[in-house]
């Protein structure tokens, strides 16, 4: 079956080789830790770049100019209607957000490295502040975790809204662009040489060009060059855990400065049901997608992969979206410019991901989901099957979407 837009909504043969690709990984990185004690035995884990310290933990020079943009809150964003889904969640069956603390600071030293957007400290201990969850960190680092011998020398000031998720364009959207207004609140119109990395994608460096302050400059610098730094400002993440669920209107501006760029409206009237293919991803990918999109065409869907379009095309689509569907994955960012539109997500783990339901209720759309039975969580699980039934009843029931 062909894209409405002409390209091949097929699924791959290879998940096996996927797979082993995935097993053989995790089995090095066991190995890693294992292999590597003798050595902190004997006193050389001081050389290596592994320790994670916290920014509210430390005390001295090195953090000066610490300032909460938001206070740490609670907040509940249970509805009518979202009980089964939050009873098969891990982190909010309550319905409750724990909001941290969110601050700037400016760290002197400080080592930053572009690959992995990590910000360390002269003893090249990583601020978890930089990472979120520091298990990501231990995972993308632990083939190369030797301190470096050389590196560049810079003067500040200067920061990164490049984080270890920034390749992810939900992460990007959630984690990173926000941040950017954090620390034009902070800097004021001083100004502020931001770092990104060389092998930086497109869709980031458009969005940088649409919204970086005057008063900022972007450079980009190799990807695996260690950078010294006598002043960096370090934005917290507005959000735990990757959750989406921002302290203010971040999305707003957000969506404001970037329209504005693309010389499109702010928002558009709802007129097309989305759905997204994960055709052309390395897993989470539907093996019965053809059957799924027959399905979805009687209720008036339109398939797209959004990777292969252009940016504006993209925003404008997300702005004149009614619905939004498909299986889990990063292309839900674009629900940050839907002002009006039902998110439907197919969920292939039994323990899904909050992230999307939270981000969807701090914008004021409608989440809904559909659960499957794989184990596993989101970055083990390969190709799936949408249970086709469940879907139509989801679709003409909660979500009430007749057939066109």
């Amino acid at each position: 079956m062909q894209h409405p837009y002409g390209f091949g909504l097929k699924v791959a043969p290879d998940g096996f080789k996927r797979k082993l690709a995935w097993w053989t990984r995790r089995v090095l990185r066991t190995a890693w830790r294992y292999l590597s004690r003798p050595f902190d035995l004997v006193g050389l884990k001081r050389w290596r770049v592994m320790d994670v310290i916290w920014i509210k933990d430390q005390s001295g020079a090195n953090v000066r100019d610490y300032r909460v943009m938001h206070a740490a809150q609670t907040v509940s964003i249970a509805q009518p209607g979202d009980e089964e889904f939050r009873r098969a969640c891990d982190n909010y069956k309550s319905g409750l957000l724990q909001l941290p603390e969110v601050f700037v600071c400016e760290l002197s030293p400080a080592f930053y490295y572009p690959a992995l957007g990590l910000v360390a400290n002269e003893r090249f201990q990583v601020y978890g502040d930089s990472v979120l969850l520091p298990h990501r960190f231990h995972l993308s680092e632990a083939y190369r975790s030797i301190r470096p011998f050389r590196w560049q020398q810079r003067q500040g000031p200067v920061s990164s809204i490049q984080r270890i998720d920034a390749y992810n364009f939900w992460h990007w959207l959630a984690d990173c662009l926000p941040q950017l207004l954090m620390l034009e609140k902070y800097v004021g119109d001083q100004p502020l040489t931001l770092l990104a990395s060389d092998n930086l994608g497109g869709f980031q460096r458009e969005m940088l060009s649409l919204m970086m302050a005057p008063n900022m400059t972007l450079e980009f610098v190799p990807a695996g060059t260690w950078i010294r730094t006598d002043r960096f400002i370090l934005p917290s993440y507005l959000s735990g855990r990757c959750n989406g669920y921002l302290a203010e209107d971040y999305y707003g501006e957000m969506r404001r400065r970037i329209t504005r760029g693309l010389g499109l409206p702010e928002s558009g009237d709802p007129q097309y049901r989305l759905y997204l293919s994960r055709s052309g991803a390395r897993r989470r990918r539907v093996v019965n997608e053809d059957a799924i999109i027959d399905s979805l065409r009687g209720y008036g869907f339109t398939a797209i992969r959004p990777e292969t379009m252009s940016l504006r095309d993209q925003v404008s689509l997300f702005q004149r979206a009614e619905v939004i569907a498909g299986p889990h994955g990063a292309a839900f960012g674009g629900m940050v410019f839907a002002t009006r539109a039902k998110v439907c997500v197919f969920y292939p783990e039994r323990s899904p991901g909050e992230y999307f339901y939270t981000m969807a209720r701090r914008l004021g759309l409608e989440h809904h989901a559909l659960i499957h039975d794989c184990q596993g969580d989101e970055d083990s699980i390969e190709d799936f099957a949408i249970d086709q039934a469940r879907m139509e009843a989801l679709l003409e029931g909660p979500m009430g979407l007749n057939k066109r």
